[in-house]
């Protein structure tokens, strides 16, 4: 309700008195107010039942009983309620206030003391007023944020699209994946995506920050790199073929974008003529873990984030791989849920985790973070992985 528009609720059965307050209401300081005359409770009910109310006026002296001002005000409450008493005793004074009264006046004197009563009203209308504005403002803020979880909702099925399925096949590899964001949108991401019948490309994204900002990147990194495809298969570009051209093309892009975002990445490339992976860090931490030949190790590699820099270093490395073989990548919200262990131990339990030889990234995710844990980051762990030629 607009202070311009307080209404007022007076209960009583005494003509003189209802007049009398109409009198004093004209002299308060108010652009404009509604006095509304209730002979009964019933009538209460119905006014309160339809109409929002800045203050009330109890006429203890002809009207109900302290219970019943004593519910009323509860009811009311937290907007005022003004107690109008036969006599002015002490002991009436303190049982209106004991009944939720938050001022009282002797009925009778309202002739001798008029000017107290208009600004004791105007009082308590500047403070419904407050109060009517706040309620106003929360129920604008529990509008807005009805909105911006809707958004986000729709901003979620939207990223959800985007990923690939969580378990892929193609060129005698097996790609899958468990991402588990910290809100609900996430800042990390994966992809996987068969160049031709010879070469498969893959990647794990790790975009600064939560939440829609860092979810907005990862949009634009799948249109990225969808893009680097379409461009190799119009032979107008052949940046895809090579991890470390890609790194550089998405840090170039993410430059153009200023928004203030960076993002680490592991960009694999497999060679199934040449049987040998070939890969650009560009700042990511944990590497990934390749298991084959009955060892388990971290892959080498430095690079600068995306994003960051004009002209970063990424590093070109290449891996021959076995005919079977299993590569585990992290974003590094793993980290984080190891614990206070120094990073050296978690690096280990990382290595004797994969050694562990968990069949999907989900039960591997699981094993690190029991159901119904919260994450204080984004976490995804993506698995490549052949079984035999």
């Amino acid at each position: 309700m607009s202070l311009d528009a307080q209404r007022i609720l007076l209960l009583s059965n005494c003509a003189h008195t209802v007049d009398r307050i109409f009198e004093l209401c004209e002299r308060c300081d108010h652009g404009h107010l509604r006095l509304v005359v209730c002979a009964d409770m019933e009538e209460v009910d119905q006014q309160l039942e339809h109409f929002d109310i800045s203050l009330v006026i109890f006429d203890l002296a002809t009207s109900g009983s302290s219970l019943t001002m004593d519910c009323l005000a509860q009811r009311i409450s937290p907007k005022p309620l003004l107690a109008l008493i036969g006599e002015g005793t002490a002991e009436q004074l303190v049982a209106a206030l004991r009944n939720g009264a938050d001022d009282v006046y002797v009925a009778g004197e309202l002739d001798l003391h008029p000017e107290l009563f208009v600004r004791s009203v105007e009082r308590q209308l500047r403070r419904a007023g407050y109060i009517e504005e706040v309620h106003g403002l929360r129920d604008s803020l529990e509008r807005s944020l009805d909105e911006l979880r809707e958004d986000q909702r729709a901003a979620q099925q939207v990223q959800h699209n985007l990923l690939p399925p969580e378990q892929q096949y193609f060129n005698g590899i097996s790609f899958e994946y468990a991402l588990q964001p910290s809100l609900l949108l996430s800042g990390d991401f994966v992809d996987a995506l068969a160049i031709n019948e010879h070469l498969s490309l893959f990647y794990l994204a790790d975009v600064s920050g939560h939440g829609t900002s860092s979810a907005l990147v990862t949009v634009l990194l799948k249109n990225m790199t969808h893009r680097l495809l379409r461009n190799y298969r119009r032979h107008s570009s052949f940046d895809i073929l090579s991890p470390a051209s890609t790194l550089h093309r998405i840090n170039r892009e993410m430059l153009l974008t200023s928004l203030g975002k960076h993002l680490t990445m592991f960009v694999g490339l497999i060679d199934h003529d040449k049987g040998c992976l070939n890969y650009a860090v560009g700042g990511h931490h944990p590497l990934p873990i390749l298991q084959q030949g009955g060892t388990v190790r971290y892959l080498e590699g430095r690079g600068m984030p995306l994003g960051l820099f004009e002209d970063p270093l990424f590093e070109a490395h290449e891996v021959t791989l076995d005919d079977e073989f299993a590569l585990t990548l992290f974003s590094d919200g793993i980290l984080e849920l190891m614990g206070d262990e120094s990073l050296a131990l978690k690096e280990q339990r990382l290595l004797a985790l994969c050694a562990g030889n968990h069949d999907s990234p989900a039960r591997f995710l699981q094993s690190i973070m029991p159901v119904g844990r919260a994450s204080p980051d984004d976490v995804a762990i993506m698995t490549v992985r052949r079984e035999s030629l």
